[in-house]
């Protein structure tokens, strides 16, 4: 017995010891009020370090990290340039910076008023954006340079010069390694209350190009569409489009945009189109509920078959994907007549309800008389 408890002990110490060895690692968790305490605690961040915004917080230069793994939970609040004592330090210009060896990863979170930009990935620097919003920034609100931009939930703003937007742009600064290619990953959705430049490519011609990444299972996505970038959403239609850029294929790994085929929809002489993602399958309740035989003026007719011919021939195929512009063609049957019942018009109360009582009281008293005499005999 005393040996197991010398055993026990043993390795209690020993865990003990792990947990207070500086080598050990642990995520460490810091609240920052100001400017000072947020520069603070990203200068002695361990590994992997959270860091809880608890206000407002005004910058007086960039903030850049690197070889560091940090958390800014920001809580709902705002990071922004402070306007009368701002310095670029260099030529940054942007409030947060992520360079070469680190990971940033922003929640909840407002970037404002920069000089340049709200934050940047820079020389293999990794920036995750989540319920994050950028707005009035001087150059534009993210830039993907020579590192990668993942996007989880954003919103932009407007942000560029005065008459012109640059939401996310992507670039490539002088001094990026040349392993470092600028990357944007979606990996989830991008909204925005500007129409032009959502996505910004500034590539120099020597650049070492760019790549975009698209999650399968992101809201939005970004492919190449001719001389441009497009954001599509879920049903593959186009939200935003990029400026131009001449022979874009040369400088980019991305997919394709292949635009949405059309599922025209027969109904007798009227048609019902449909948009579907190119190479989807569709289903027979999706036609269904796309076609309202109502609003046709077809009320008193259901649907009997799909068909792909007008003859009513072929029954379609719902089990191949949509990769051409198709037909269908839908077969209707009249609605059965609706018989209706004849009314019972026999009252339900009254006379008839009180002869019947009276019939019952007569019987059951015959009955009780003859069992009395029975007994009386």
């Amino acid at each position: 017995m005393k040996h197991f408890k010398k055993i026990t002990l043993f390795f209690m110490a020993a865990i003990l010891g792990l947990i207070l060895s500086s080598n050990f690692s642990y995520a460490a968790t810091a609240s920052v009020y100001n400017e000072a305490t947020l520069k603070e605690a990203i200068n002695s961040a361990t590994e992997a370090t959270v860091i809880e915004l608890q206000n407002d917080i005004s910058l007086t230069s960039p903030i850049e990290i690197t070889d560091k793994t940090i958390t800014i939970n920001g809580n709902g609040h705002t990071i922004t340039k402070d306007a009368t004592t701002w310095n670029d330090n260099g030529p940054n210009g942007s409030l947060l910076t992520a360079g070469a060896g680190a990971k940033l990863t922003l929640n909840n979170l407002s970037l404002t008023n920069s000089h340049k930009y709200g934050v940047q990935s820079y020389n293999g620097g990794y920036v995750v954006l989540n319920q994050v919003k950028v707005m009035n920034n001087g150059f534009g609100g993210v830039l993907a340079n020579g590192g990668t931009i993942e996007v989880i939930d954003l919103y932009l703003g407007h942000n560029g010069q005065e008459g012109s937007n640059n939401g996310i742009e992507i670039s490539q600064g002088q001094a990026v390694a040349e392993e470092n290619k600028s990357t944007v990953k979606m990996n989830g959705k991008i909204s925005s209350n500007q129409e032009t430049n959502v996505v910004y490519v500034d590539m120099p011609e020597d650049s070492h190009g760019f790549d975009i990444v698209n999650d399968e299972n992101s809201e939005n996505k970004i492919f190449v569409s001719g001389n441009q970038l497009v954001v599509t959403d879920e049903q593959n239609n186009i939200l935003y489009s990029s400026n131009e850029i001449e022979n874009i294929g040369n400088n980019v790994e991305a997919e394709s945009y292949i635009e949405n085929m059309v599922v025209t929809i027969h109904v007798n002489d009227k048609t019902v189109p449909m948009s579907v993602i190119y190479g989807h399958v569709i289903t027979k309740g999706q036609v269904e509920q796309k076609v309202d035989l109502a609003t046709l003026g077809l009320e008193n007719y259901t649907i009997a078959g799909f068909y792909s011919d007008e003859a009513y021939t072929n029954e379609f195929d719902f089990s191949k994907g949509i990769i051409t512009n198709t037909d269908i063609y839908l077969k209707l049957a009249e609605k059965p007549a609706t018989v209706t019942p004849n009314k019972d018009n026999t009252p339900k109360t009254g006379i008839a309800d009180t002869t019947l009582i009276a019939m019952f009281i007569f019987a059951t008293s015959s009955i009780t008389l003859v069992t009395l005499k029975r007994k009386v005999k």
